[in-house]
């Protein structure tokens, strides 16, 4: 059975780095040098460790990275700066397209419908390919117990150091919950269940269905986005037995919120 690994966050960055990524109006050009030199520092330690390589054989465009705020949630998100020179690098050595790597509109599209309706606190939320973790960022601030979770290593490094940029209290855990369903719910129940984009494989869909029940506690719900892929309206389709379904829209993005029928 394979194992979460779950990564606590704030334990990554020292007051005073979090101070100078968070607030550049009120530092210096060398603070801000010596704030991002230890941030890559520090992400490139989490990096190697779950990659289980050495630190010199990390990509460069992965410690590459972008501190920006992101509108309208008003939280910082540590991202590689250059998403194609991540990807070619990737390609190059036989490792899988770093779809998590960007902020797409679906996450940002969740995080903000979060903002406008957070959950209460105290409520124990959990994301599903979480990427940058933004959602769970937002949740988070709103006092929600959050578990963001990635089938990426290098997802779930970036998504603690932004909990840990945001002096948010939230864990991570590098789980495909393809393959690590049974260790999901066996953290479980959720009172609140978060994907974003989730449907671009149709192998998805039959284990979203299986899974999703198992993952909720009583009066929960899960909040979906979805930029229109074949696989979420399939997802829907065999969802309507068993949940009740408001959907609401933000540009491109449709965003399904489904609680159980009973």
């Amino acid at each position: 059975m394979a194992r979460i690994v779950r990564r606590p966050a704030g334990r990554h960055h020292p007051p005073t780095v979090v101070k100078h990524l968070a607030d550049p109006r009120a530092t210096t050009v060398q603070q801000m040098t010596a704030a991002l030199a230890a941030l890559r520092a520090s992400l490139a330690e989490r990096l190697a460790a779950l990659r289980e390589v050495d630190i010199t054989s990390l990509p460069a465009p992965l410690l590459d990275v972008a501190v920006r705020v992101s509108e309208p949630c008003g939280l910082h998100v540590v991202r590689p700066a250059d998403w194609e020179a991540l990807r070619e690098e990737e390609a190059f050595a036989g490792r899988p397209v770093p779809w998590w790597a960007r902020l797409w509109p679906s996450g940002v599209a969740l995080a903000r419908a979060l903002d406008a309706d957070r959950p209460a606190p105290g409520a124990r939320v959990l994301e599903l390919g979480c990427g940058l973790a933004l959602p769970s960022l937002v949740a988070a601030r709103a006092g929600a117990e959050v578990l963001a979770t990635d089938g990426s290593t290098d997802a779930v490094v970036f998504a603690a150091h932004g909990f840990a940029l945001n002096e948010l209290a939230g864990e991570t855990a590098h789980a495909d919950w393809v393959q690590h369903g049974p260790q999901l719910t066996a953290r479980g129940p959720f009172d609140l269940v978060l994907a974003a984009d989730v449907f671009y494989a149709q192998a998805n869909v039959p284990v979203a269905l299986r899974l999703l029940p198992d993952l909720l506690a009583p009066g929960g719900a899960v909040r979906l986005a979805d930029p229109g892929r074949a696989g979420a309206r399939d997802f829907l389709a065999g969802a309507r037995g068993r949940f009740r379904l408001r959907t609401e829209r933000d540009g491109e993005v449709a965003l399904h919120t489904l609680t159980p029928l009973r």
